[in-house]
């Protein structure tokens, strides 16, 4: 049973952090510890857990209106603010994985803030989000006491891009100390190559590595565009095609290619491509709203030089929808020694409840670097 297998994973976290003797860890080495066993554990609270409120609740800064969550130990107890990322889920912030997240990291001393991001749910990287999620920064550095002035900005794969963003905004820059996510995202391009044709590589590789993807991926990141086409017919069609792949990847789709007109023709044409060297092709033969909505989701063209903000990536080598490479070239993209990369080997695209023991461990080295960051603060 699964939750047998988590508290078995759990209590195994838990000897190995007793074997390292707690007099010659680091500070933070406790709460990180909490986290993962609370993780493992479930989404129920541990037992004499600290209670955690949940407010809804908007902010106003510079005339724009912002809706989101704030996350915060009922004793008031605070050591640092996290701005914590919805990524691409239907559920936007209140997506179950989400918001566990969200009170764990309340119950270890952050004030979590959870801006509400339109558009995400479809994967739409809209051009006003980074500047919202600027804006809950503006709000953390509001605080009054100074102890809690550390900011942080955590997110899950496709929200890294506006969250990087975020942090490059002048009024911030230098708000932000440290950028925490689950799952690097850099090149959209790449992307959209692994979707397509399972064709990956690294920052230093001249040759192409395979993996099969997540046969979903490429389905979903096309229903989750239809609206940039401009033919309702289209639109129609395709998205009769995403849905038949995401019901049964085997469903026959030539009867529907052959009443597409000219966008469709060329979305679909990258949707069959099997040729990896000619992905930048097909993507140039889109109508540019999709090329738009594609570079909006990529880092690949932005300076990073002036990101003073530290970043933690946390990545499984055997992901299917984003490959591990991408975190290895946003790494590479950043100035030396600012990044930090753990890969995982048996974790599933951002699930957590997929761990092994091994992967609990490397888990915990990361949790340990948030921790550490909130010490800091203090």
């Amino acid at each position: 049973m699964i939750w047998l297998r988590r508290i078995a994973l759990a209590l195994a976290v838990l000897a190995g952090a007793m074997g390292l003797g707690w007099a010659m860890t680091p500070a933070g080495t406790g709460s990180a510890l909490w986290v993962i066993v609370s993780l493992l554990a479930g989404r129920e609270p541990l037992p004499f857990a600290p209670a955690v409120d949940q407010r809804r609740t908007e902010w106003t800064v510079e005339g724009r209106t912002r809706q989101g969550d704030i996350w915060l130990r009922q004793d008031g107890w605070e050591r640092a603010s996290l701005i914590l990322v919805p990524g691409a889920s239907k559920a936007g912030r209140d997506d179950s994985r989400l918001m566990l997240m969200a009170r764990l990291l309340a119950e270890t001393g952050f004030r979590v803030i959870v801006p509400e991001l339109p558009g995400m749910e479809k994967l739409h990287v809209l051009p006003d989000h980074p500047r919202a999620i600027a804006d809950a920064v503006r709000v953390a550095t509001d605080r009054i006491d100074p102890a809690a002035r550390q900011v942080g900005i955590g997110a899950v794969s496709y929200s890294l891009v506006p969250s990087i963003r975020a942090a490059l905004e002048p009024d911030i820059a230098a708000d932000v100390q440290g950028i925490f996510a689950l799952g690097g995202f850099y090149d959209a391009e790449a992307v959209i190559r692994f979707f397509t044709t399972g064709a990956y590589r690294g920052p230093l590789d001249e040759s192409w590595q395979f993996q099969p993807p997540n046969a979903r991926g490429i389905w979903v990141f096309l229903d989750a565009n239809l609206d940039r086409l401009s033919d309702p017919a289209d639109r129609g069609l395709l998205g009769i095609m995403a849905q038949r792949r995401l019901t049964d990847p085997s469903a026959p789709l030539d009867d529907l290619a052959a009443g597409l007109g000219p966008e469709g023709r060329a979305l679909f044409a990258l949707i069959r491509n099997d040729d990896p060297d000619a992905v930048g092709e097909f993507i140039a033969a889109l109508p540019a709203p999709l090329r738009e909505a594609i570079a909006a989701l990529s880092l690949a063209d932005l300076d990073l030089s002036g990101l003073s903000a530290s970043v933690t990536l946390v990545h499984s080598r055997h992901d299917g929808t984003v490959p591990y490479t991408e975190s290895e070239s946003l790494i590479e993209a950043l100035p030396p020694g600012q990044g930090h990369l753990v890969l995982l080997d048996d974790l599933s695209h951002a699930d957590i409840g997929s761990l092994s023991v091994k992967d609990a461990f490397s888990l915990w080295g990361a949790a340990l670097r948030l921790m550490q960051f909130r010490q800091d603060a203090g």
